[in-house]
């Protein structure tokens, strides 16, 4: 069946009708396909979203009761028994390892500066010494910070873990870095644990503390009344990376950020979704944001999740596309099986009826180019007619003028010679009588030369067209000559030979007869399996598109012609003349 016949059918209303069920069936199939997708993604996103929440709200509420815990361990113990302490953080760090670090402070009087750092080396630390932090901007600031009005130190008296890298902390003052300050003052007026802004940790990393001064009991004035008797406060440095790293299994294909401050800073880097989590085509951004604030750690956990399809939901709906095509290629299938002999005979008819109209074509053009051809065979053996007549027409005048007069002469010199008795007119008419023989002779031996050259048939088409070329005494009449001619054009056949002598005899006769030339190119060689004569002068040219082809140059043309040859005319007005015919040679020849 034709594309044409089967396009008509598809067409036809009724085919139209089910075609459009069939594409609405289809987007109805695909539109409930991704609304269940999008929805599945929702509900898990939901879940695993909630997850997040509960892991993040479950490590900040063990950094609350680590630290309340520490502070409790702390107040029963004293400062003279610190090292009691170390088995708790040690174990509590080992079991929550977002929990990086453990420092004990103390408030101390300036007046009593020097009495703690003796007690501090007694203790077991011989270099402890409270030290300040002092800006660079302002070396020469104030010295001691005031709480409550009152000037007071607070020093780091306890750290674990206790490495040599952080030994060096014994001793500074929390109150002279702004950030600790703001946070401790917090903590000191409210009596509940607060929490400093994010920075970041030397080891790599973000990290925060949580602060909570520590008093008789857990009111702000209780907190207040201690902060002059050696009061103290306790923190902890959580690494806010390390306490967010499980969030990437549990929702492992959102974007997680968590946020604080007004600004909605970044409190570390945002988790990126997995590779293979984004969806090649985007249908919906799903959001969930959750405050924590409950346990003195304002921030909020930022989770976006992109909802679209991804390759195995594209080739589930490519499938059931394909699987719905089927059908109904199948069903359309059996609706083509009726319709088909119809449409086959139409389409044989019509077949039948192309190819009659293109035989009807190819005949009428083979007709014409046989009777064009017809014509051109007509016109040539017509054209040959007139050269042969034209030929021995001027034969005949040749005879008539030339053999004539001469052998007229001779006889009345011979009728003369009969009649006379002096021995020295006899002499004298013997000569007359042979001078005109020798006229006679040259000519009859000049007119052979013309039928048919001797040359041609003892020396070659090389020779031969090097003595015609001669006869035309071109030196004399101050004409330069460029003669090149292949010693392979000796090997044609007569035939060819012959045409090529006549065509550049021709030729050099119409040059020198009407181009008034200075200069001459003659070229006769083999090219593949044509012979080609080329003739050339700078003479004065013509228009070929007002001056018709002359007798020489159309004589010129159909001998090349009857050969199978061509020739190429290629000329200007004062730009000369260029004549170019090949003929093929026989491939017996080659």
């Amino acid at each position: 069946m034709e594309k044409s016949s089967q396009l008509d059918f598809f067409l036809l209303p009724s085919t139209l009708i089910r075609l459009f069920f069939w594409i609405s069936s289809i987007f109805v199939v695909l539109f409930v396909f991704v609304s269940w997708v999008t929805n599945e993604q929702r509900t898990k996103f939901y879940k695993e979203s909630n997850d997040a929440f509960f892991h993040v709200n479950e490590q900040l509420v063990i950094n609350d009761a680590a630290l309340a815990g520490f502070g409790s361990l702390l107040t029963s113990i004293g400062t003279n028994n610190i090292q009691k302490a170390r088995n708790f953080t040690k174990r509590m760090r080992t079991a929550y390892p977002h929990i990086y670090m453990f420092e004990g402070l103390t408030s101390v009087d300036p007046e009593n500066k020097a009495q703690h750092q003796e007690k501090m080396q007694k203790l077991g630390y011989p270099d402890y010494e409270i030290t300040r932090y002092v800006s660079k901007k302002n070396p020469l600031g104030k010295t001691i910070d005031m709480v409550n009005g009152a000037p007071m130190y607070f020093p780091i008296f306890y750290i674990d873990p206790y490495l040599d890298s952080v030994k060096g902390l014994l001793g500074f003052d929390m109150m002279s870095a702004r950030n600790m300050r703001v946070t401790l003052l917090e903590s000191i007026e409210s009596g509940k644990p607060v929490a400093s802004a994010p920075w970041s940790l030397k080891e790599g990393g973000r990290g925060y503390t949580l602060i909570k001064a520590l008093g008789m009991d857990d009111s702000a004035q209780g907190v207040m009344a201690e902060h002059g008797k050696g009061g103290l406060a306790v923190l902890i440095v959580i690494k806010i990376d390390t306490m967010l790293a499980p969030l990437r299994n549990i929702v492992p294909e959102a974007n997680i950020q968590l946020l604080y401050g007004e600004g909605r800073k970044l409190a570390t880097q945002e988790i990126f979704p997995q590779a293979l989590s984004t969806p090649i085509i985007e249908i919906d951004t799903l959001v969930e944001e959750y405050k924590l604030e409950d346990v003195g750690q304002p921030f909020i956990l930022s989770i976006k999740q992109s909802s679209g399809l991804f390759a195995t939901h594209i080739q589930a709906m490519a499938m059931l596309i394909l699987l719905m095509c089927f059908i109904y290629g199948a069903y359309y299938r059996s609706l083509i099986a009726k319709y088909r002999l119809q449409l086959q005979r139409d389409s044989a008819l019509l077949k039948i009826n192309q190819q009659h109209d293109s035989l009807e074509i190819m005949v009428a053009s083979r007709t014409k180019a046989l009777q064009r051809k017809s014509d051109e065979n007509i016109s040539l053996v017509q054209q040959l007619i007139r050269v042969q007549e034209d030929q021995i027409h001027h034969i005949a005048r040749e005879l008539h003028d030339g053999f004539g007069q001469t052998l007229t002469a001779i006889k009345i010199n011979a009728h003369i010679l009969e009649n006379t008795k002096k021995i020295k007119d006899v002499y004298s008419y013997a000569q007359d009588i042979t001078a005109q023989a020798n006229t006679l002779y040259d000519t009859m031996h000049d007119m052979i030369q013309r039928l048919r050259p001797e040359a041609l048939d003892m020396f070659g088409l090389k020779a031969s067209i090097e003595q015609c070329i001669s006869a035309f005494h071109l030196n004399e009449q101050g004409i330069e000559l460029e003669l090149y001619i292949d010693d392979k054009v000796n090997a044609v056949e007569e035939i060819i030979s012959i045409a090529s002598y006549r065509i550049v005899q021709e030729l050099v006769n119409n040059a020198l007869k009407y181009a008034k030339l200075a200069k001459l190119k003659v070229s006769l060689f083999i090219d593949s399996n044509d012979i080609v004569i080329c003739v050339e002068d700078d003479g004065i040219g013509f228009d070929p598109l007002k001056n018709k082809v002359g007798f020489g140059l159309s004589g010129v043309d159909e001998r090349a012609r009857s050969l199978g040859g061509m020739v190429d005319i290629n000329t200007q007005i004062d730009e000369g003349v260029k004549v170019l015919v090949r003929i093929p040679i026989p491939q017996t020849q080659i």
